[in-house]
């Protein structure tokens, strides 16, 4: 069998010489792109044929000699025994490859096998590659053009809330001072926003300012002395992360018990087992207070401690402290929920608002008894801490003050607390112009934050 190259700058041109020596039953073999263009290496069909006829044509037989031995007979039996022939497609391919070898010369770039394409296939990918291509263009092109779009639509926003606010200036200027009072006291451009938007038209200065004053009070809900935790009694736990107060603020509760209803009414319990002292220092409290103090490790504990316990009027319990993004605070919380125990947030009045808010959103998973304000002597504003009581429609049990024990613990007032956020101011270092905050009260959604 005879292969042939054909070699021209196309592949259409290199087919055409093929047609033209070898015929239209010519059969190509391969294609490859080479230096001087495209190279078709084929065969005629005839050439094919040839192969097969020679491949079918019965071997000589061996003609066995006239006499032999029994070990010569059986050393021809299987010499004489017929080779397995290969099939017709095999002898075809191990002839092409043989000329094939010859054919192709040393000299000439080769592509390497998976850079190897029919001329249908390389059409194919290159057409496949194009697509993609144009695609990914298309697709960033208006991703570019829906970006635009989006800042547009703020921007148009944006405007048409500060018209609205403006027109709002114009029938009713106060809201923009009591705005800026409610901001710069410490609460959340939303909150503040929702309070002003209901404020009535008509009222002079101070009128305005009572009617913010009762509508945060009215918001604010508070414990009364009736209610509080030692004269209902029950079983509480002070939750909150670390560094709030949770084991003075124990130490005032368990003193105003002893103090009202004396010590055998108390049960002191500590689940604290990680900080270095932690236990000794509600220990210290309960010596001087003439309450045992007991440990509780696990929900087991826990369990066998409250059935020891069940005749004291009020036990409380000082828990570890944990940040809010803790993975302990789930596991400890359901301890807690578990064993019945009311559960007392205790919150750090000295802390951002954003903090404040997702320390409530965290340990408010499974519900909570209510909550208590601590470091309020360290605070500089207070709208904060109870911008978030109220948003979270939390119940403030009481307000701690200091490190006296038990001096510096107070029942919860909303008029106190009211009164004294609107009073505190920030320093002018860090308030904002009326200018600054018109615009940022513009950009406050009145559907959230």
């Amino acid at each position: 069998m005879k292969l042939k190259k054909f070699t021209a700058s196309t592949t259409r041109e290199a087919l055409q010489k093929l047609r033209a020596e070898l015929g239209e039953d010519a059969i190509i073999l391969s294609t490859k792109r080479t230096a001087a263009g495209t190279e078709v290496l084929a065969a005629a069909s005839q050439d094919l044929d040839d192969v097969a006829v020679q491949a079918e044509k019965p071997q000589a037989q061996t003609v066995s000699p006239a006499s032999w031995t029994r070990n010569e007979r059986q050393q021809y039996e299987t010499l004489s025994k017929p080779a397995p022939q290969a099939s017709r497609a095999d002898l075809v391919a191990q002839q092409v490859a043989a000329q094939r070898s010859s054919l192709l010369s040393p000299s000439a770039p080769s592509m390497a096998p998976e850079q190897r394409f029919e001329p249908d296939d390389m059409m194919t990918e290159v057409g496949r590659r194009r697509a993609q291509a144009a695609s990914q263009a298309m697709v960033n092109e208006q991703a570019a053009v829906l970006e635009e779009i989006k800042q547009m639509r703020q921007l148009l926003k944006d405007q048409m809330n500060l018209m609205t606010w403006r027109d709002s200036l114009e029938k009713n200027p106060l809201k923009a001072e009591l705005w800026n009072h409610l901001s710069n006291a410490g609460f959340s451009p939303l909150f503040a926003r929702t309070v002003v938007d209901k404020l009535p038209a008509g009222l002079t200065e101070n009128q305005a300012m009572e009617w913010i004053q009762s509508v945060l009070k009215k918001n604010l809900a508070v414990v009364d002395a009736q209610h509080d935790m030692v004269e209902t009694g029950g079983t509480y736990a002070l939750v909150g992360p670390t560094g709030v107060g949770k084991t003075t603020t124990t130490a005032k509760l368990a003193a105003r018990c002893v103090v009202k209803y004396g010590a055998d009414s108390l049960g002191l319990i500590t689940t604290d087992s990680y900080r270095v002292g932690a236990q000794d220092q509600l220990r210290i409290y309960g010596k001087i207070l003439g309450v045992q103090v007991y440990t509780a490790q696990n929900h087991a504990d826990l369990q066998q401690l409250r059935t020891s316990l069940q005749r004291k009027r009020l036990i409380l319990i000082d828990t570890v402290g944990m940040g809010q993004r803790d993975s302990r605070v789930a596991e400890h919380t359901k301890i807690l929920t578990d064993s019945h125990v009311k559960r007392v947030l205790l919150l750090n009045a000295t802390s951002q608002t954003e903090t404040l808010d997702d320390v409530v959103r965290h340990y408010k998973s499974t519900g909570l008894d209510g909550a208590i304000v601590s470091k309020l002597d360290e605070a500089i504003k207070l709208g904060g801490v109870l911008d978030v009581v109220m948003r979270h429609k939390l119940r403030l049990h009481y307000i701690a003050t200091g490190q006296r024990v038990p001096e510096d613990l107070f029942l919860a007032d909303a008029r106190v607390l009211v009164h004294r956020a609107l009073k505190n101011r920030a320093s002018q270092a860090f308030s904002s112009s009326d200018e600054e905050l018109k615009w940022k009260m513009a950009q406050v959604s009145t559907t959230g934050l």
